[in-house]
């Protein structure tokens, strides 16, 4: 029969996490509070731990456009070249995988994974509800989000239940409060972000940023570093977009929210990158579809799991952009609980899978946010933090031996070998 499964929220972790769990043999209901309208984001690395997962899950890989990414660069501001840090080929060898590593726009694979969630199994389909908003959580009074009772109650009144409910509702979670008793508030890290789009076509066509791309190539992505401010540059879309990313001081940039909608302003982006040199300053000024963003976080929960809920993606680990491992993760999340729900489990057994599926989740995952807080030179001054979460963690390496190899469907199930 299958359990019955509520995830809240269908965003890139929540579809990952119904996908894997549809396929694992249970029930499975989506409650979505947008219309899939007006899908938005820039574009996002698809790491080879996380495109072992899509393919895992059924995902196909035509519908990402993706391009290659053979390589990663650091330049700096004047556009020379200071290291390459991973030629891909030859850190697959080393690691001992063949999972590719991809860019993608997140709007691609996004519209990817709801392909594959309306898959049919065993005569068994994926429910999604869209434009179904959650109400406000408080246990005491609504009973809105209740994990023993496994109930989600809509802002209409409607009530669904299960015997098991995924919390997949972004960095502004309501259903981690439901595991933290009390609201986390997001945190300034005291960082913002532009986001833009550049044709190809327009900027092959500019003296300047041609004699750029020719330098770099458009099979990778290339890091354009200043003291403290970057400019990360890589294609999508099959090559036809250039995806740049902007992190920098906040200073005295208005962002009212973490949110992908906030609109941008060419001026503030040119003048926040004067320094850099003239190809760069030209790659701005092309620059479309702008968007300003502050890169918030909150604390992580202590854990990830209580009752029948379980966290995943941002709700559970609000990861920033510095180590491209934001999707990646919240992926990791989904295979997990595929791995420790198999299809025969019962309703009784929930709690003590979902503890499983803390146990291999959460000293990684919560590894990878706090790395993902700086850059790769500063991440040692995470430590401290991490250790509050993580007491005996230590500061990777290197980010890439850390998450590539990584296969947490694998663990899940050993793990649920061993507890049986």
């Amino acid at each position: 029969m299958g359990l019955q499964v509520v995830v809240v929220g269908a965003g890139l972790a929540g579809l990952a996490a119904a996908i894997a769990l549809h396929r694992a043999g249970h029930n499975v209901k989506v409650i979505e509070q947008s219309g899939f309208h007006n899908e938005v984001g820039a574009a996002i690395h698809v790491a080879p731990n996380a495109t072992r997962v899509l393919k895992d899950l059924g995902c196909d890989f035509n519908g990402l456009h993706a391009v290659q990414c053979n390589r990663l660069q650091v330049w700096d501001p004047n556009a020379e070249l200071v290291w390459t840090p991973v030629v891909t080929e030859d850190l697959q060898k080393l690691l001992n995988t063949t999972d590719g590593w991809v860019l993608t726009h997140r709007v691609d694979l996004h519209n990817t994974l709801r392909n594959t969630a309306s898959q049919e199994i065993d005569g068994r389909k994926i429910e999604i509800c869209l434009s179904s908003r959650v109400a406000s959580v408080v246990r005491a009074h609504s009973q809105t989000l209740d994990t023993e009772a496994g109930t989600v109650t809509l802002e209409d009144g409607t009530v669904s239940t299960g015997d098991l409910i995924i919390g997949a509702d972004g960095i502004h979670s309501r259903s981690v409060k439901e595991i933290v008793g009390e609201d986390r508030g997001k945190e300034s890290t005291g960082q913002n972000c532009f986001r833009f789009l550049v044709p190809l076509s327009k900027a092959k066509a500019n003296p300047l940023t041609a004699a750029l791309l020719s330098k770099t190539g458009l099979d990778g992505v290339h890091a354009f570093s200043g003291p403290d401010r970057r400019l990360v540059v890589y294609p999508c879309r099959s090559g036809d977009l250039l995806n740049i990313v902007a992190i920098h001081p906040a200073g005295n940039d208005e962002v009212k929210e973490a949110s992908w909608l906030e609109s941008g302003s060419q001026n503030q982006l040119l003048e926040t990158y004067s320094s850099f040199g003239p190809e760069l300053q030209e790659l701005c000024r092309m620059a479309e579809d702008l968007k300003l963003w502050s890169l918030a976080s909150r604390s992580p929960p202590r854990t990830f799991v209580k009752g029948k809920l379980a966290l995943v993606g941002d709700a559970a680990h609000p990861t920033l952009p510095h180590q491209g491992q934001g999707g990646a993760q919240a992926f990791e999340d989904g295979a997990a609980l595929g791995g420790v729900f198999p299809a025969d489990t019962t309703p009784e057994q929930v709690p003590e899978r979902l503890a499983l599926y803390n146990k291999v989740r959460y000293d990684q995952a919560v590894t990878v946010m706090m790395m993902s807080k700086t850059h790769d030179e500063r991440r040692a001054e995470m430590l401290a933090e991490l250790r509050e979460y993580v007491p005996d963690a230590e500061v990777p390496p290197d980010m890439f031996s850390f998450t590539w190899p990584s296969r947490p469907a694998e663990d899940a199930r050993r793990l649920l070998e061993e507890s049986v």
